[in-house]
C-alpha cells in the first residue's frame, strides 16, 4: 500500500503526518517497534516503516517454563 503525504514545516523541523488510514490500522495492530528504512535511488528518496510487536528476550527466564521443558531438564 503506497502512501503519499506532504510534508509539514513548523519552525526549523519538517515532519511527515500520518495518514488517517494509517493511523486506524496503527491502532489495531498495536505496534511496539517502528523502523524506517531509507531508500534513494534515481526517481527520488522513499521512506519504508515497518511496524512489528516486540520480540520476548530470550536472555530472561520466563515466568513459567513450559511442560516440555521442564521434562528435558528433570531428565
Amino acid at each position: 500500500m503506497a502512501l503519499v503525504v506532504k510534508p509539514v514545516s513548523i519552525n526549523k523541523s519538517t515532519y511527515l503526518r500520518v495518514p488517517k488510514d494509517m493511523e486506524e490500522l496503527l491502532a489495531l495492530m498495536t505496534p511496539r517497534i517502528c523502523t524506517v528504512d531509507v531508500k534513494i535511488d534515481e526517481k527520488g528518496c522513499s521512506l519504508v516503516y515497518s511496524f512489528a510487536k516486540p520480540i520476548p528476550d530470550l536472555t530472561k527466564e520466563p515466568a513459567h517454563r513450559p511442560m516440555w521443558l521442564e521434562k528435558e531438564l528433570a531428565a
